[in-house]
């Protein structure tokens, strides 16, 4: 079997991975950084956030195709190299924020540290002992919507084995039932477990668990937590209600509100977010265009620019009107960039740098004229030129033959997006 180096090694995995579409620091890191105005500007973020700056998040726009993803994978690599802890998800119709004590256990599920190529924080909190609590502003339970999952973390310290994996479970949304944590807090501290004024409520207490996560990181010695959200657009295919509730949350997690709304239920989720919560998500354009913008001259159009604020109104009284307007204008504002198409020369430096990668990966001579087929394919996204080169490539590898860039045989419908994918009615807030 054939000995492969490890230089041709990675460059088959960056070949494929962008083959599959689907970008990893690897490829990150051996492709230029043609986004380095944006990259630069989430690093200056950051370096503030780390001397204690809450900085505001942000989204970035941009048409699909664009390189959004290839740009979170960037800030990635970016944030764990500053000594951050990061979670990196994709929204979905299941997990798409509205509801946000099930996306807190997406994200708290898939934590990744600067430290450790294992998913999850188990490592670095075996190293703290319950005594470092004190001096955290963990010890502050007034700090949480609800000091339930603070004392669960206390509790992580005093247990080992099953115990100590069902509590680390909890902490990551795979949550114990009542009588389960009574019976381990017993167990563990030989006392029952305290009685709260209020039930902990899932609809209005998530905020806490997301609080103890990003507080237990900073614990553990990191700089904070960084969430990282990729396709935010599919918030725009939940129900009215299911949207307001995304907004809300997502308003939260980027720290943009800055009016103080009474901290009591669902209201609370309308006030600053006071822990080391650092979120950065792309966007595509379809969200603003298609559901913010939209006409109105059907009753089913979206148009949540103004339909969400007089929602949150009619629900929570007329400062969440406020803060939701705030948030749309925040959106759109200067905070929030938008990734434009590529230079042609950027594109054909990135494209130079494929074909180099294509022949270190199959061991053979590879030549392409990419300025010939960017002039091709033309005003493609990115994602199109990057499989269009790989095609040529392939077919000039296995065949021996160049191809005819001069037809527009590169452009199969399926590597076109489908600019009408919100075009779709309100479905059901479940």
């Amino acid at each position: 079997m054939e000995r492969y180096d490890a230089n041709r090694r990675k460059s088959i995995v960056v070949v494929e991975t962008l083959r599959a579409g689907i970008p990893t620091r690897i490829s990150t890191r051996e492709l230029p950084d043609l986004r380095s105005s944006l990259t630069n500007l989430i690093r200056q973020d950051l370096e503030q956030f780390s001397q204690g700056q809450r900085s505001l998040g942000r989204l970035a726009w941009g048409p699909y195709g664009q390189g959004k993803t290839h740009a979170l994978t960037t800030v990635e690599h970016v944030a764990l190299d500053m000594g951050y802890a990061v979670s990196r998800v994709s929204l979905s119709r299941e997990v798409s924020c509205h509801h946000l004590l099930n996306f807190y256990g997406r994200v708290a599920s898939v934590i990744r540290t600067p430290d450790s190529k294992m998913a999850g924080l188990t490592k670095a909190l075996n190293s703290r002992k319950a005594g470092d609590l004190l001096s955290s502003p963990i010890a502050d339970r007034d700090r949480y919507s609800h000091p339930l999952p603070a004392l669960v973390l206390e509790d992580y310290f005093f247990t080992s084995g099953e115990e100590q994996e069902l509590l680390y479970g909890d902490l990551t949304g795979t949550r114990l039932s009542s009588p389960e944590l009574k019976r381990i807090h017993r167990a563990a501290r030989g006392e029952p477990l305290p009685k709260f004024e209020t039930n902990f409520r899932a609809t209005q207490h998530g905020s806490a668990y997301f609080g103890v996560m990003a507080d237990a990181i900073a614990l553990c010695g990191y700089k904070g937590w960084v969430l990282l959200l990729d396709e935010v657009e599919l918030i725009g295919r939940l129900g009215k209600i299911g949207r307001l509730q995304a907004y809300r949350n997502l308003n939260w997690l980027l720290n943009w509100s800055n009016r103080e709304v009474r901290r009591d239920g669902e209201h609370e989720l309308f006030c600053r977010n006071p822990y080391p919560i650092y979120t950065f998500g792309v966007v595509a354009s379809s969200l603003r265009n298609d559901v913010w913008f939209s006409g109105t001259s059907t009753p089913s159009a979206k148009n949540d620019r103004t339909q969400i604020p007089e929602v949150a109104v009619e629900k929570f009284g007329a400062d969440a009107g406020i803060v939701m307007r705030d948030f749309f204008d925040t959106a759109i504002g200067s905070n929030c960039p938008t990734i434009r198409p590529l230079e042609t020369a950027n594109l054909a430096t990135l494209l130079e740098r494929l074909v180099k990668l294509h022949g270190t990966a199959y061991a053979w001579d590879a030549e392409l004229d990419v300025l010939e087929l960017v002039g091709t394919i033309g005003s493609q996204p990115i994602r199109t030129h990057i499989r269009a080169t790989l095609e040529a490539l392939d077919i000039a590898y296995l065949y021996h033959e160049s191809v005819r860039l001069g037809t527009t045989d590169l452009l199969e419908a399926s590597l076109q997006e489908q600019e009408d994918f919100f075009a779709l009615p309100d479905e059901s807030d479940g």
